[in-house]
């Protein structure tokens, strides 16, 4: 029983981490919905702005207070460059593309699809005997997503190119976590963090040169909203999100995660003043209902292997 206490203690601090990790992602999607209205700014040059400035803020934290974290093995580069392109720029890219080609709704919708995913990836791969209540947990979850955005009009209407960027984004934050929790039996969060938006940084600079970028005029309040982007949606809560996930499994990391688009309603629905639907309103519940239900409902979330005692405590 003595060690049975702490570990539950580190899951429990897992998922909170994870959910502040999703308000802040859900204030940012609010944002990005205004900037998106109100300025000519592209996906691809925001996410651009995302990843660089993010790569330089940590890169430069960790070469001051711990350089020890920027060194990795060569080995592990490609790797790393795989999390960073395919799950970090993969998920924001293919997220904001499903936006333009959509609606929030639909790509929040799609891209929530990915606990499916990472779930059966754990069962199939990792061999997790998932139990009744894990299937109860995913369906209240899914039906949730599903009531959240269909809003007031009810309708989930979207082009080809949409429904194809949002399910791509659903396999991407699939991989992103899946993938995170194999870097984290290695490496510790900044660090798996500084080399994933190195390597987006990179491709981003191959598809569109800086100084192409840097060449357009960008006002102060442009340079203000990409900084607020770089440290509070993407530095701090991929930060919290992968401490997080080091404690709990990328299933019930990612299924923790879906209040994001809660958050995202009811913050839309109290700055942007937004209509919240009786069926919206049920949603969340449905979402509350199923982050609770991994918590105290035995056998809900998939079991994962427990961490030894300061296993990656120094990293």
């Amino acid at each position: 029983m003595g060690r049975e206490r702490p570990y539950l203690d580190r899951r429990a601090k897992g998922y909170l981490l994870i959910a502040l990790a999703a308000l802040l992602w859900g204030v940012a999607g609010v944002l990005v919905k205004f900037i998106f209205t109100s300025r000519d700014i592209d996906p691809i040059t925001l996410v651009q702005f995302r990843m660089t400035l993010t790569c330089l803020i940590v890169g430069l934290g960790l070469a001051v207070a711990r350089p020890s974290l920027l060194r990795v093995k060569v080995a592990d580069l490609p790797f790393l460059a795989a999390y960073g392109v395919f799950g970090l720029v993969g998920t924001q890219t293919t997220y904001y593309f499903a936006i333009r080609e959509s609606t929030i709704a639909v790509a929040i919708f799609l891209e929530f699809l990915a606990p499916i995913l990472t779930a059966v990836y754990e069962i199939r791969v990792y061999k997790r005997r998932p139990g009744k209540a894990t299937f109860a947990v995913l369906a209240a979850a899914l039906v949730g997503s599903f009531l959240l955005v269909r809003g007031p009009g009810g309708g989930l209407a979207t082009t080809p190119a949409g429904l194809v960027f949002g399910l791509a984004s659903a396999f991407a934050l699939a991989f992103c976590s899946l993938a995170g929790r194999v870097g984290l039996t290695k490496y510790g969060p900044w660090t798996l963090l500084f080399w994933g938006t190195a390597a987006g940084s990179l491709l981003w600079a191959v598809v569109q040169p800086p100084w192409v970028v840097l060449a357009r005029h960008w006002t102060g309040a442009d340079w203000g909203f990409f900084l607020y982007l770089a440290v509070f949606s993407s530095a701090i809560p991929f930060g919290l999100f992968l401490t997080g996930l080091r404690q709990v499994g990328a299933t019930s990391a990612v299924l923790t995660a879906t209040l994001e688009p809660v958050w995202a309603t009811f913050l839309a629905a109290l700055f942007l003043r937004e209509t919240l639907a009786p069926l919206q309103v049920a949603g969340c519940v449905f979402i509350l209902g199923a982050i609770v239900a991994l918590q105290v409902v035995p056998g809900a979330a998939l079991q994962e292997r427990r961490p030894a005692d300061g296993a990656t405590e120094t990293r």
